[in-house]
């Protein structure tokens, strides 16, 4: 085959004279087809393409996780492209907003932006390569609704109910509702993480080792999976999902139950945050069950519930406080009303 990947038949008898010299005739034309690579280009000491590729070198950026890693490299890369001939030792704060306001349309990506430049140049000081950090001091963008929206108690109903126990579908809903796991973990998580009473997983996302205990409803579904092998989600083959391929398998079991197609499995974890929440499990719960490192993703979630609370508290306490002086003003009402009736004439019954 060439380099195209289209085969080049040998017509002559294999073995033959004719065959070798035809096989030798066509293996030089394939080698003087081929282009050689071009060098990588020359990268200036001090550039910010320089600095970046230190530090992807670097200790601090291999002690990552790896899904860090990956999101890191990512951006990095992009702004050596777009930025790498810049003096990194005179990159300005100025130069970074430009930067964010670039990617406006994705105020995630722009955060996340400003997140890596700022790690960057953190590492870059204590490496003793620049002695500023033009991220610092730059404003984050406001997030824009989440796209992953928390399921209903009705479209979590009407999952469940076209997608019955012993379907890998209804495995995967338990693990990310009653779990509250993120899809790259559903895809992991196995028999060998579950013990009497919980599931045991180091989250891929943060490293952070995470207990789960197991209730009677996803135990139904763990003890149902239709899975053959330690992962308790497998495909028609027996094979684990791709993160990616999982992904579509539940935009397929989403249509199938006839609900919208915006909803996700992230949703659901969403969803077991808002249950938490709204049944008066604090922060530090919600963060511990979810596996945040901390509790700023987990007050989106009690500043809802709390909203609710409060309001229903403050409207119950003027409601309660208005009832007497209701009651009040009937009784009154009721004896001037009684007073100022007809009155009754010798001795009569009074009734007209």
């Amino acid at each position: 085959m060439d380099g195209k990947n289209k085969k080049r038949r040998i017509r002559a008898k294999e073995g033959s004279e004719a065959w070798v010299a035809e096989y030798n005739a066509i293996l030089e034309d394939l080698r003087s087809s081929v282009v050689a690579r071009p060098k990588n280009p020359y990268v200036a000491v001090y550039s910010l393409h320089w600095l970046i590729s230190q530090y992807l070198t670097s200790a601090e950026f291999a002690e990552a996780k790896p899904a860090t890693q990956i999101q890191r490299r990512s951006i990095l890369l992009r702004i050596a492209r777009e930025s790498g001939h810049l003096d990194c030792r005179t990159l300005t704060r100025d130069a970074v907003q430009a930067g964010r306001d670039k990617r406006a349309k994705t105020p995630g990506a722009a955060n996340n932006m400003i997140k890596v430049v700022k790690s960057l140049y953190a590492w870059g000081i204590d490496a003793g390569h620049v002695s500023h950090n033009p991220a610092e001091g730059v404003k984050r963008l406001k997030m824009g609704d989440s796209t992953w929206k928390p399921w209903t108690a009705t479209q979590r109903e009407a999952f469940k109910a076209a997608h019955p126990y012993g379907t890998t579908a209804r495995t995967a809903f338990h693990l990310a509702f009653d779990g509250g796991l993120r899809r790259s973990d559903v895809v992991r998580i196995g028999r060998q993480h579950r013990d009497d009473t919980h599931l045991r997983i180091e989250q891929k996302k943060t490293g952070r080792m995470v207990a789960i205990m197991v209730t009677l409803d996803m135990a139904e579904a763990l003890d149902t999976a239709p899975s053959s092998g330690l992962h308790y989600i497998e495909t028609a083959n027996g094979k684990p999902y791709s993160e990616k391929g999982f992904g579509a398998a539940v935009r397929r079991w989403v249509k199938e139950a006839g609900l919208p197609s915006g909803l996700t499995l992230h949703g659901l974890r969403k969803a077991d945050g808002v249950r938490m929440a709204e049944s008066g499990a604090t922060e530090n719960e919600i963060a511990a069950k979810l596996g945040h490192s901390d509790t700023r993703s987990a007050s989106i979630y009690t500043k809802g519930a709390d909203q609710q609370r409060l309001a229903d508290a403050a409207i119950r306490r003027y409601t309660e406080q208005s009832a007497p002086q209701n009651a009040r003003a009937g009784q009154s009402d009721e004896k001037n009303s009684i007073e100022s009736g007809p009155k009754k004439a010798g001795g009569g019954s009074g009734e007209t």
